[in-house]
C-alpha cells in the first residue's frame, strides 16, 4: 500500500517510531528483569520492527529532501 504524506506528517510519524522503539526496548528490559523470555522476545521483536519501519521512513524522508532541494536549485 502507498500512502501520501507531508514532510511534516513523514517527521511526525518518524518521532512516534522513536517513541514506540524507546518503549518496547523498555518494556523488554522488564520482562527481561521478571524472567519472563516469551515476552522479552516479543518486546524485542516489536522494537526490531519499530526500528526498521523508522529507518525506511527516515530514508524516504531524506530522499524527498534531496529531491526538494535539486527543483528548488
Amino acid at each position: 500500500m502507498k500512502l501520501t504524506l507531508t514532510i511534516d506528517e513523514v517527521s511526525a510519524c518518524a518521532m512516534a517510531l522513536l517513541s514506540k522503539v524507546q518503549e518496547a526496548e523498555e518494556e523488554a528490559l522488564e520482562c527481561e528483569k521478571l524472567s519472563c523470555a516469551s515476552a522479552t522476545e516479543f518486546w524485542q521483536k516489536r522494537a526490531e520492527l519499530y526500528r526498521k519501519t523508522f529507518e525506511a521512513v527516515k530514508a524516504q524522508h531524506a530522499s524527498w529532501w534531496e529531491e526538494a532541494e535539486v527543483k528548488n536549485a
